[in-house]
């Protein structure tokens, strides 16, 4: 529960504390006096976003320090250091300056903003005075209906499955657009790939036919000439082998007169065998030397398809091989696309599938809680002033290619506000009137409902739009919304102010030539004035004062 606000140097306060009850507390002045400049106060103590601008003119700083009593210190963070034993008190404070950079206190100890922001999320709920505006927005509708049934933690877990789901469907196009291109470059190069591996090229097998090419163009004149030296060397009477195997015999016969040229018959001897070895040679290309003509042909046939190959893809033979080892690696390319993207679709298949599942028991619940709503609903329509309204919550269902983070349906309210209408979508025909008790009526329900509740409630002018009896109810609700926990209302409405445990008029005055805020808390006699000024009637109008405290009477006793 807020006790005290205490605020210096803000916008055009100076200085101000402004102390708070348990129950209904309710501000009032004229417009313009400073009511919201309060409210934006406490939403900064709170964690919102800060800038210099904020600052009193003419000051280095602003300054605000917000206290509370936590009658339950469980629902705080387990990291703040409390008393032990019984209420909890709390200083929360926020220094800004005028490069808009601040400084935050939790108990006096240093904190960041992020801790600061969510302690004030456990410990106030503002509920805006555009707030039902967003009723406008069929889109807003169903995050109030998830909100009003707490499916928050269902609804992040399809959020964070639908992400999961939708990064898979990424990855998959990519693959898909990669395997297509893969595949569109594999298919140019097909008839490439196809076309030189039946050529069945072989490194240096050019040089090696030409050369083969050579030997049968002159097959006649090597094997005629190779015999006939075969022959005088070796096998024709009177050859030189046989003339040296003479001398060798000669000079066998020298040695043994005269061994000192032993040496030199071994070296004529060598030579011997070698002219043996070139005759033995020579015989063989003699006996092995044909000419084939079929051959030959074949030989010109391959060196001439070497030669179009060359011509038709640039480079030599080397060049042509090198290629289709490179054309051959974008198959298996090909193939490890394949098998990724086989592998993405079972990921995208599960993640789809996990999504769906948790999607459709959302839906599930959302269409029971919607049925619960549309019946609390009807009560606290009934309690506002609209008991002939007609409020339902309609689904439609989305085709799959429009399924979101939200899930696999839109949720729009409709409402009927009179006997005999037909429901038509809440966007299109509430007036503002009704557009602010309809939401008022959500975010009761919600309070009431909620499974952590804030300690502090403050609507700032929900009442905009509305009147008369109207009003009364409005005024009876959240009075009775006070009775469960403290509720601060900034209003307009007399028939509001008139149901508060406290309240507190704010107004503007002028010190020392510089304009101010004061927040006074008021006595029932002062009440009685307030509440007449906001009827508009004069001061001085005798039954109007009486009608007044008759309606305070009533009021403080109950609702």
């Amino acid at each position: 529960m807020l006790r005290y606000l205490r605020i210096n140097n803000f916008a055009i306060i100076d200085e101000i504390e402004v102390e708070f009850q348990e129950g209904f507390n309710v501000l009032t002045g004229e417009t313009g006096a400073g009511k919201s400049i309060l409210i934006g106060a406490l939403g900064l103590v709170l964690g919102a976003k800060a800038s210099g601008d904020m600052i009193r003119s003419g000051a280095q700083e602003a300054r605000v320090e917000a206290f509370f009593e936590i009658q339950d210190p469980s629902a705080l963070p387990d990291d703040l250091e409390l008393e032990p034993g019984g209420p909890a008190e709390l200083v929360i404070s926020r220094r800004i300056n005028l490069s808009g950079r601040s400084k935050c206190s939790i108990n006096g100890h240093s904190a960041t903003l992020a801790m600061v922001e969510t302690l004030g999320n456990r410990l106030v709920t503002v509920f805006g005075q555009h707030e039902s505006h967003v009723l406008l927005n069929p889109d807003e509708h169903i995050e109030i209906l998830d909100r009003s049934a707490h499916l928050q933690r269902q609804r992040k877990k399809v959020e964070r499955l639908y992400h999961v789901s939708r990064k898979a469907s990424d990855e998959l196009a990519t693959l898909k657009r990669k395997l297509l291109a893969l595949e569109t470059e594999a298919s140019e190069n097909r008839f490439v790939v196809q076309e030189l591996t039946r050529a069945n090229l072989k490194v240096n097998e050019e040089q090696e036919l030409e050369q083969e090419r050579d030997v049968l163009r002159k097959a006649v004149q090597i094997r005629e000439k190779a015999y006939e030296s075969y022959q005088r060397l070796y096998s024709k009477s009177g050859s030189v082998i046989s003339n040296l195997s003479e001398i060798k015999k000669w000079i066998q016969s020298l040695v043994s007169l005269y061994p000192k040229m032993d040496e030199t018959l071994q070296n004529f001897s060598g030579a011997v065998y070698q002219l043996e070895d070139v005759a033995l040679e020579l015989r063989n290309v003699s006996e092995n030397t044909h000419d084939d003509p079929v051959r030959l042909e074949q030989i010109e046939e391959r060196l001439t398809s070497l030669k179009k190959l060359k011509r038709k893809y640039g480079g030599d033979i080397e060049y042509l091989i090198n290629r289709l080892q490179s054309l051959s690696a974008e198959v298996s390319l090909v193939m490890d696309a394949e098998n990724s993207l086989k592998e993405c679709e079972k990921r995208f298949d599960e993640a789809q599938r996990d999504f769906l599942t948790e999607a459709e028991n959302l839906s599930k619940k959302r269409r029971e809680a919607a049925s619960r709503l549309e019946v609390s609903m009807k009560k606290e329509l009934d309690d506002l002033a609209m008991s002939d309204a007609k409020f339902s919550v309609r689904f439609k269902e989305l085709p799959r290619e429009k399924f979101g983070a939200e899930g696999i349906e839109n949720v729009e309210f409709f409402l009927a506000s009179n006997p005999g209408e037909t429901e038509r979508p809440l966007a299109a025909i509430a007036s503002g009137g009704e557009l602010s008790r309809v939401m008022l009526a959500l975010k009761a329900l919600e309070t009431e409902d909620a499974e952590q509740q804030a300690s502090t409630l403050v609507f700032d002018e929900v009442d905009a739009g509305i009147g008369g009896h109207t009003a009364v109810a409005v005024g009876a609700r959240l009075s009775r919304v006070a009775k469960r926990q403290q509720t601060i209302c900034i209003t307009h409405l007399h028939q509001i102010a008139a149901r508060a445990d406290n309240h507190l008029a704010v107004g503007k005055f002028v010190k020392q030539g510089r304009t101010s805020i004061h927040a006074t808390s008021l006595d029932r006699e002062e009440r009685v004035k307030e509440l007449t000024r906001m009827l508009g009637a004069s001061e001085d109008s005798a039954p109007i004062r009486e009608h007044v405290r008759k309606l305070v009477r009533q009021n403080t006793k109950g609702p």
